[in-house]
């Protein structure tokens, strides 16, 4: 059975060459080697990966935020930051109030991208919001990832752990992950979570596609192992479900469903 990670490869590949019109395929350094796929714009073609009826204030707000730099790998159509980009950009900008009812939020009043809430801790999080209450919302986009980021098991993050994670996380999760190990290896979420128990009415999203069945599996496992109080404010949005809110004409009659059906139909193979 062929994993989500390639038929999403394979989906791309004809999107780059049936709907951007680029028979060209960009490169990929292998075990030394550069190798071409399918799924990858020349580097040069980098800003191809963001659809043609924003991409110029996408393109020009990445500009203005200095604290947004383009990752390695933005020319991979199946590039996260691209995603999130792509997806929350044009709803934040033009229809909040859409977004807001698909992603059952009460409302949207500030947002960024990679915003850093603690220069201490040093999480960069993916997008992030407030209400009109001022309540936070941290959200960890997902693709195609085939797992979430682990730390290192190092005496930085034994200090981390120690002096900023144990403390705000002990009662909210299982003593198991907060020993070393088990921390370590599930620390991009666990780092998520950690954001969230910072206040009682922060949420944690975190949004990824139900197909993707390695990452659904890894988060759930956690997920299983923390406290009502917490389990209460993290939500996991899968991807096909908030693009087909978006996308349906009888969803709240506002703007930009037809945006969200162009989304589907690079984004869900």
């Amino acid at each position: 059975m062929q994993t989500y990670q390639r038929r999403l490869e394979q989906h791309l590949s004809r999107y780059r060459r049936n709907r951007l019109g680029i028979a060209q395929s960009g490169t990929f350094k292998y075990r030394g080697h550069e190798k071409s796929y399918g799924h990858i714009l020349p580097r040069e073609l980098r800003w191809l990966n963001v659809p043609e009826p924003f991409r110029l204030e996408v393109r020009d707000y990445v500009s203005r935020e200095r604290h947004i730099h383009l990752h390695k790998y933005f020319h991979h159509l199946n590039s996260s930051q691209a995603f999130a980009l792509n997806l929350f950009f044009p709803y934040f900008a033009h229809a909040r109030p859409r977004l807001a009812g698909a992603l059952g939020a009460a409302s949207i009043d500030r947002w960024s991208f990679e915003v850093v809430p603690d220069s201490n801790e040093g999480t960069n999080v993916d997008v992030f919001w407030t209400g009109k209450d001022g309540a936070a919302t941290f959200c960890e986009v997902k693709l195609s990832e085939a797992s979430f980021g682990k730390a290192r098991n190092d005496k930085r993050h034994h200090d981390k752990l120690s002096s900023l994670y144990r403390p705000r996380l002990a009662g909210l999760v299982a003593p198991s992950l907060l020993e070393p190990k088990e921390f370590f290896d599930a620390y991009q979420i666990l780092r998520n979570l950690w954001l969230g128990a910072g206040n009682s009415r922060s949420i944690v999203i975190f949004l990824l596609p139900e197909d993707n069945k390695l990452l659904c599996a890894e988060l759930n496992k956690v997920l299983a192992l923390i406290s009502p109080q917490l389990r209460a404010r993290t939500y996991v949005v899968h991807i096909e479900v908030l693009l087909s809110k978006l996308a349906s004409p009888t969803f709240m009659n506002g703007e930009l469903g037809w945006y969200a059906a162009l989304l589907r139909e690079k984004y869900l193979p």
